[in-house]
């Protein structure tokens, strides 16, 4: 009989019934739909809907592409534009002057500047396969992306053969199973070589603070190894539980309550939940130092709030260290709580922090304090780096020392707040800034070739309280002229002695003005029967 071919259609003994039919064409069109993920397949796809349909599904291909391409592109300049952070001969004041430049240029912070270089210096030297691909358009920026954060922690060698591994692996697949594969390839590539030293749990120990949330609120992360973590969730439980345990009996007996500094659970009779039980015992915790002594904050910590916020006229947010901003009612109940309160003046149209008067050297406590509320972070454009520590006053025109008449002199008008870096780097002539105390305003002169601006720090609340006042005095206004223009009118009627119902002509020569019961003037319109 021969020897059978797979792909030979099958020897039927009968001809196929209706049902089988249809599930073989349903077998054949399933067959036929197999196949790689391709521009050509999406815009297929899409065909089902409508032929709009199917031609949009496949410009977002090319635009998912053309993504791709940048990002590469956006890799080799900047590689092209900095120094290798990990190269031997690297120049530190120079490549704090890149990471400035970079900042400028892709208008983000220095931090975020700086880790774009490291990172796409990395990406260069270990993963240039994986970038050429990226640059055809082949590498979905979104995986490149995955791929470099979860290989940031892995060793070159181990990197390197990731990128070995996807140089000509098929990538017409699903993120899903992109995922399951790179996770396949970073396991296989750390199965024979150790973790950095600072890739260790030991060595990533750390407490992070997330950036502020709009509704006052925020999170202090604590990132170490496991066991430790789970001791220390274990313990503070325990101490939350033996809390609330306490406070309940307390309520039941009658007895001083523990743990109730504002009197709530007292006022209330209830205690509150173990998640804030928690909370509680955390943040009143001693901080052991072992003996060594913690020197005290160089600045208090400064929480502005407007006037017409504290009265309850307004809802213009508080202001936490110039940085963060509150809730009015929490603005509000944290200057409730506070038995001094310090007034800082600020222009009533802009914001903008009024100077105080210097004459020395030195700032003064006060100066340092002005200084801080218009620069919360360091003056030079993209760098957040807080003023609250670290940070140095710097006269922008220099003082001169032995001529202090000469120089320029210590007012807050010539002072800015300057992280220690750029401080250096103004020192070294690499940065020049011109002030504009009549705006508000610094340029920065950055490498002799680029002048760039910054704002003064000011009080961000200002402008709405100002709008809001602006409201309030033009709905008064026009409240007045109403109540004027009715009384002229009243006034008018009374020396023509007219009656409800007269239909005159108006004050600018209209006709069909009427009187009304209230003994005003109406404009035209039908007057009521009377």
């Amino acid at each position: 009989m021969g020897e059978f071919d797979d792909s030979a259609a099958p020897f039927l003994l009968a001809p196929p019934g209706p049902e089988s039919a249809a599930a073989a064409k349903q077998a054949a069109a399933r067959k036929r739909r197999r196949g790689p993920i391709s521009r050509d397949a999406v815009r297929r796809a899409g065909l089902s809907s409508s032929p709009r349909i199917a031609q949009k599904l496949a410009e977002l291909w090319d635009s998912g592409r053309q993504d791709s391409r940048r990002l590469a592109l956006r890799h080799h300049v900047v590689i092209e534009a900095s120094q290798d952070p990990w190269g031997p001969e690297l120049d530190r004041d120079a490549a704090a002057m890149e990471e400035l430049h970079v900042s400028l240029a892709l208008r983000c912070t220095r931090v975020q500047a700086a880790r774009t270089i490291r990172e796409s210096h990395r990406v260069g030297a270990l993963l240039p396969h994986s970038l050429d691909r990226l640059a055809e358009g082949d590498f979905p920026a979104a995986w490149f992306s995955t791929m470099i954060e979860r290989t940031h922690e892995l060793d070159d060698d181990a990197v390197r053969e990731v990128d070995e591994a996807l140089a000509d692996a098929d990538l017409a697949i699903s993120p899903e199973t992109f995922s399951r594969r790179l996770g396949h390839l970073i396991t296989a590539a750390t199965a024979h070589s150790e973790l950095p030293e600072h890739a260790t749990p030991e060595a990533r120990r750390r407490v992070v603070l997330d950036p502020p949330r709009p509704d006052g609120t925020g999170c202090l992360r604590i990132i170490g190894p496991i066991p430790e973590l789970l001791d220390l969730s274990r313990r503070l439980d325990q101490a939350a539980h033996a809390v609330k345990n306490a406070q309940l009996a307390a309520l039941e007996d009658g007895t001083p309550i523990p743990s109730d500094p504002d009197g709530m659970i007292e006022s209330t009779g209830q205690v509150p939940p173990l998640t804030t039980t928690r909370y509680s015992v955390l943040l009143g915790a001693w901080l052991d130092t072992d003996g060594v002594e913690v020197p005290a904050a160089r600045f208090r910590m400064t929480v502005t709030v407007p006037f017409m916020t504290l009265l309850g006229e307004s809802d213009a947010p508080g202001m936490l260290d110039g940085t963060t901003p509150i809730p009015a009612e929490m603005a509000r109940d944290l200057a409730g709580r506070e038995d001094a309160w310090y007034r800082v003046l600020t222009d009533p149209s802009t914001g903008r922090f009024l100077p105080l008067a210097a004459d020395r050297y030195r700032p003064t406590a006060a100066q340092l304090e002005h200084l801080r509320l218009r620069h919360p972070t360091c003056a030079v454009p993209g760098c957040n780096r807080p003023t609250s520590w670290l940070a140095e006053a710097d006269h922008i025109e220099e003082f001169d020392h032995e001529d202090p008449v000469s120089g320029g002199p210590t007012d807050v008008d010539n002072l800015h707040d300057l992280c220690r870096e750029h401080h250096r780097l103004k020192t070294l002539g690499l940065l020049d800034p011109v002030r504009d105390d009549l705006a508000g305003k610094t340029w920065w002169d950055v490498s002799g070739m680029l002048m760039t601006m910054q704002d003064d720090g000011r009080d961000l609340a200002t402008e709405q309280v100002v709008a809001e006042m602006t409201a309030a005095w033009e709905q008064f206004e026009a409240s007045r002229a109403m109540r004027t223009e009715s009384t002229r009118r009243r006034r008018e009627v009374q020396e023509r002695r007219l009656s409800p119902g007269d239909v005159i002509t108006g004050p600018d020569g209209e006709d069909g003005w009427w009187v009304g019961r209230d003994g005003d003037l109406h404009p035209p319109g039908p007057p009521p029967p009377y």
